[in-house]
């Protein structure tokens, strides 16, 4: 998942500081009244239709725009303000592609499914091809929390998901979100524009022979079904997630969400089963990579690991340590599914009821989990290796 880059992440330090969480968060719904805004950034002005989700004290706002990109506008940036009568509205497929289109270099077409707008300019039979694995997540997803207690809402507008044809073109579009870490990342989710962004992971190392012409989904299928490709297809299941994850209620856009819920959470979903026709089937199969990941690091674990990830989110930004935070993550979330569900459900309500930019303290954030698993956390650490051990 992509979080905001420098000059987004000023705004947001400053959002935190300024904004007085005096709005609700809710998913929008027609039944609320349209608020207008128009600014100018960076020498251009926006106008913006949407609904005004926090207001601070000083002006400040974080503004919902009707194509679902979060804005973080602060007093200065203001030229107007307005609201009226009209119930909000999210634009219509047809006013969303336009604007997709506008917003990216020539040659861009739609694929629509049930519930997405792939935007691409790659092949059809791929487009096609991703458009499909998000459907099957889609279904699973909101069955999976379903059956465990969770009644989601699922978004009453299209999700997003961009395809770009190489990974030369798509660093050229991600490296103002990604900046300096747009080599190694080959797909993320923008949590301010609510938007999936991929290329075509056929051409990935190699996997698909030199000249060869994608046409069918049953070629691609072939392709990223081979071992050297678990981790590309994870990366689509990973991210698409995340999307969902903000989409449906289940995490709130801008809350307090810690990374290792996140992005366990993520890593619960991605794991493809390569033996299947499709690339993905499933949820919560042993994510292979992740488990040798942890038991590498198990030596120099300290007692209180838990507690560290439960209180800071840094290693998850560091190079030299985000490896072990993310498998850390993994097999916290994966460990409390499997033994503690119920608590596991709850935890999760409870954050999301945090609004957007409420920032629990360190302090909170362990107290609040503590409050609902009820256990000492060294006693669940040890709980935790032993049952890494035996899982296969």
């Amino acid at each position: 998942m992509n979080r905001p880059q420098r000059s987004d992440i000023n705004r947001w330090k400053t959002a935190r500081r300024l904004l007085a969480v005096a709005i609700p968060y809710l998913l929008l719904s027609t039944a609320q009244a349209a608020d207008h805004v128009s600014l100018e950034r960076d020498g251009a002005r926006h106008h913006l239709d949407g609904k005004v989700v926090v207001e601070g004290q000083d002006g400040s706002l974080l503004f919902m725009a009707n194509d679902s990109v979060l804005w973080l506008i602060s007093k200065e940036e203001q030229l107007s303000r307005s609201s009226d009568d009209e119930s909000f509205k999210w634009l219509d497929d047809e006013q969303l592609e336009k604007r997709l289109l506008k917003q990216l270099p020539v040659g861009f077409k739609i694929h629509r499914t049930a519930h997405y707008l792939i935007v691409y300019n790659t092949s059809p039979a791929y487009a096609a091809w991703c458009g499909s694995l998000y459907e099957r997540l889609y279904r699973a997803f909101f069955g999976f929390w379903k059956k465990n207690g969770i009644e989601l809402e699922e978004p009453d507008h299209r999700l997003v998901a961009i395809v770009f044809r190489d990974k030369g073109s798509y660093a050229q579009y991600a490296r103002r979100d990604l900046g300096d870490a747009t080599s190694g990342i080959i797909g993320y989710y923008n949590i301010l524009s609510n938007r999936v962004v991929m290329y075509d992971l056929t051409g990935v190392n190699a996997l698909a022979r030199p000249g060869r012409r994608i046409t069918s989904a049953r070629q691609i299928n072939q392709i990223l079904m081979q071992p050297a490709a678990e981790r590309t297809v994870a990366t689509i299941v990973h991210e698409a997630t995340h999307q969902l994850s903000y989409n449906s209620g289940l995490q709130i856009r801008l809350g307090g969400n810690p990374f290792w819920l996140s992005e366990g959470l993520a890593m619960f979903f991605e794991s493809p089963d390569l033996k299947s026709s499709r690339g993905w089937r499933g949820i919560g199969n042993v994510n292979s990579v992740q488990l040798l990941q942890f038991r590498k690091h198990l030596r120099e674990r300290a007692p209180d690991r838990i507690s560290e990830l439960l209180r800071r989110d840094a290693e998850f930004r560091q190079a030299d340590a985000a490896q072990r935070a993310y498998a850390d993550a993994w097999a916290l979330t994966y460990f409390l599914l499997k033994t503690r569900k119920q608590q596991f459900v709850q935890y999760i309500k409870t954050l999301a009821e945090t609004p957007p930019l409420g920032e629990p303290s360190e302090e909170e954030r362990e107290a609040q989990f503590r409050d609902i698993f009820g256990v000492e956390l060294e006693e669940m650490d040890t709980e935790l290796i032993r049952y890494m051990r035996r899982l296969r």
